[in-house]
């Protein structure tokens, strides 16, 4: 007899729990409708209490990184989504058939569920006559009650058929099973429970439901429940006094109560049992042949699969993955569903640069660690270079008598821990796309994988190169097809600024004649000298507009911002502001420096900021101006002027509507407006290219509550371009 670490060790590798093929067959069709409600799904999940096990399994795990643990079904259910729900199914499905039709020959299925389902509606009721707080929780403790001796069946095949052929009561059933295995079936399912992550209250309920009335009665509600729920499940009627006295010991339960806890359980276990399309007896109606062979359900269940694994299953994930990111979290889900791994890098090889760079997705707890990892991608002594020149899958062990030639490849397998690492090429159409690297569980045997699951591994990876090429493939599309408007805009920009142009010089002119005609001073004038130098930048822009596509000489000369800004707010008080309900607020920072800027490139960007603000509130609204000496960095630091931080800051906030997410994420990409026809959506970025010309950044925040709020960050010692 082994000791119980040792037994528990051999536990920990037993991931096939079985099911019942009728709740996969309903969860698998229910997953595929288009309107599909996922209380829906709650409902047949709770019903099965291997996939409620795989359900909160996955969503507790470190995959997911979670504050604190789900034990609530509708909640996992609700968290990990439809998708990920049918995968559970999936994989659950193959594992259970063939691990069913294979082996545990002596195991009667409808013998343990007749017993799980009869606990779990004890437990319910029980729970609702004593007014506990959570009756989901009491009915999920009932149900996952007896799972330990699946686990033990499903690892000590043999010695459990000894037992089961010399014991006739439970706590017989335990003592034999600590001589023969080394753990009794409550341990062990407490085991795997905590295992689970899930409360510890229902491992506790697992642990002691065959344990003495006098051990209970010291417990917390939820033990008491389960364990007075066991006892109904497997009383008589010449021992019914001996149930009474437990209830009463347990809650004060009078007889009546108890006989109404009672009343109608076998129908319902019925009515359960029969909206799964299943025909169950109680134990004692139950033959051996009819335990033992497949019905016609399992049957059913195996051609269904064959034709569902063409068109369903984690693979789908990726095909409809929108981007990288997405592309990661499908790969990461499918290999923690399926193999039970949860540490996964991934090195993507650039082309250009001949080097590999660490990613994950954003929901992978090693992320932010994988953007710093960085390997050149040329012939040496790495593994993890060799395995993606080689195209070739190479397994790295912990526990290998050889070290390994490259600290890097060292480095990694004391990242990933666990028993060693395995290195996964990821190849589509014939070019070296990058590789996966996965952190092997202790819980993996000698053997490592079986030759389907490394084909199984090889396909996923196959199928992640795929989804990455394209992903590529998609973005540099689209950059030429960027490219090309650009360039066919430029082309149009040069028509217009030829034609322009000519009007332009006939305007000045003109101007100039009047402004020969007026007196040396008064009020007009200097309105005909504003007029000019909007002409002159008139000009300056259309010669931009021109050449937008490429990089733009400016004309640097110190400047006051406030009085620039004060200037161009009251021109535009008598256009803008003054044919609509727009209000402008002025805030200037006295101590703001002058700054080496282009005066005429923060003349357009406030400009083109404040018209977008005025054509976003065409019922009126405010916009507010602000200067700064100190500036905010994206990260929310302020810093203050001085000899380290010479910058200043200009805000332009408006308390519109606000932007959407989706405008947000490409606000400053050409060609993008939401304004509709007539606009060709390259204000912001025009405002983009002149901040980034002019060594500066500009960022923007947006909700529909506060409105939208441009922040301009300059440097104030510029360089001059010549």
């Amino acid at each position: 007899m082994d000791s119980k670490d040792q037994i528990y060790v051999s536990l920990q590798r037993s991931k096939n729990l079985p099911s019942l093929p009728q709740v996969l067959l309903k969860l698998i069709d229910t997953c595929d409708k288009d309107d599909i409600a996922l209380s829906e799904l709650s409902d047949i999940i709770i019903k099965d209490a291997s996939i409620s096990s795989r359900v909160l399994t996955l969503v507790n795990s470190s995959y997911f990184n979670l504050n604190s643990a789900f034990a609530n079904i509708d909640q996992a259910v609700v968290y990990l989504g439809a998708d990920t729900i049918k995968n559970i199914a999936v994989t659950a499905s193959v594992q259970q058939v063939f691990s069913k039709l294979r082996k545990n020959e002596h195991l009667s299925m409808s013998r343990f569920w007749w017993d799980s389902f009869s606990s779990a509606i004890y437990a319910k009721r029980i729970a609702r006559q004593i007014t506990y707080a959570n009756v989901e929780e009491a009915y999920l403790a009932g149900l996952l009650h007896d799972l330990g001796e699946l686990l033990l069946w499903m690892n000590f095949p043999e010695e459990c058929a000894v037992i089961q052929n010399k014991v006739e009561s439970s706590s017989a059933q335990c003592k034999a099973e600590e001589e023969q295995i080394g753990v009794n079936h409550c341990e062990a399912g407490a085991w795997l429970v905590k295992q689970w992550k899930l409360n510890s209250f229902i491992a506790d309920t697992v642990l002691y439901h065959h344990a003495s009335l006098e051990l209970v009665k010291g417990a917390f509600p939820l033990v008491k429940i389960v364990y007075l729920a066991e006892q109904c499940c497997h009383v008589g009627e010449d021992s019914l006094e001996a149930v009474y006295g437990v209830g009463s010991e347990l809650f004060d339960l009078e007889t009546e109560q108890i006989d109404e806890i009672r009343e109608g359980v076998e129908e319902e276990i019925r009515e359960v049992a029969e909206s799964l399309g299943m025909k169950v007896k109680p134990p004692l109606e139950q033959t051996d042949e009819q335990a033992l062979k497949p019905t016609e359900h399992d049957l059913d269940l195996l051609h269904h699969i064959e034709n569902y694994s063409l068109q369903h299953g984690l693979l789908q994930n990726l095909v409809q993955a929108e981007n990288r990111d997405s592309i990661f979290k499908a790969i990461e889900q499918a290999l923690n569903i399926l193999f039970d791994i949860e540490t996964i890098f991934f090195f993507l090889h650039d082309f250009e640069q001949q080097k590999l760079y660490g990613s994950a997705s954003t929901l992978n707890r090693d992320a932010d660690r994988l953007q710093s990892l960085v390997l050149p991608a040329e012939q040496g002594t790495s593994l993890l270079v060799k395995s993606m020149l080689e195209r070739q899958l190479v397994t790295s062990l912990q526990d290998a008598d050889l070290p390994l030639d490259s600290l890097a490849d060292s480095q990694l397998l004391d990242a990933v821990g666990g028993k060693g690492m395995l290195y996964l090429p990821m190849v589509a159409q014939k070019t070296s796309v990058g590789v996966i690297v996965v952190g092997l569980p202790d819980s993996l045997g000698n053997d490592l994988f079986s030759k389907s699951e490394y084909k199984l591994l090889q396909l996923l990876a196959g199928q992640a190169a795929m989804s990455l090429y394209l992903d590529e493939v998609k973005k540099k599309q689209a950059e030429k097809i960027q490219a090309a408007r650009l360039d066919a805009a430029s082309m149009a920009a040069a028509k217009v600024v030829h034609e322009v142009n000519n009007p332009l010089g006939i305007i000045r002119n003109y101007l100039k004649i009047l402004e020969m005609k007026l007196p040396e001073k008064g009020s007009l004038k200097n309105e005909l000298t504003i007029l000019d130098e909007e002409i002159t930048r008139i000009s300056s822009i259309m010669q931009q507009l021109d050449t937008f596509s490429t990089s733009v000489k400016q004309s640097y000369e110190l400047t006051a911002i406030n009085d620039l800004l004060s200037n161009i707010l009251s021109v535009l008080s008598k256009s803008v502001f003054y044919s609509s309900n727009l209000e402008v607020h002025f805030t200037p920072d006295p101590d703001l420096p002058a700054i080496m800027t282009d005066g005429g490139a923060i003349k357009q960007i406030v400009i083109n900021l404040i018209k977008n603000a005025a054509e976003a509130m065409t019922e009126g609204g405010n916009v507010y101006v602000a200067t700064s000496s100190s500036y905010t960095n994206e990260s929310g630091t302020t810093h203050a002027t001085g000899e380290n931080n010479d910058f200043i800051e200009l805000t332009i906030r408006d308390d519109g509507p606000g932007l959407s997410a989706k405008v947000l994420s490409q606000l400053f990409e050409p060609f993008t407006s939401t304004k509709g026809k007539g606009h060709s959506g390259l204000g912001l970025s025009i405002v983009h290219s002149l901040v980034t010309e002019m060594k500066g950044t500009v960022r923007c925040t947006s909700d529909n509550e506060t409105g939208t709020l441009f922040t301009i960050v300059l440097p104030i010692k510029q360089r001059r371009i010549r």
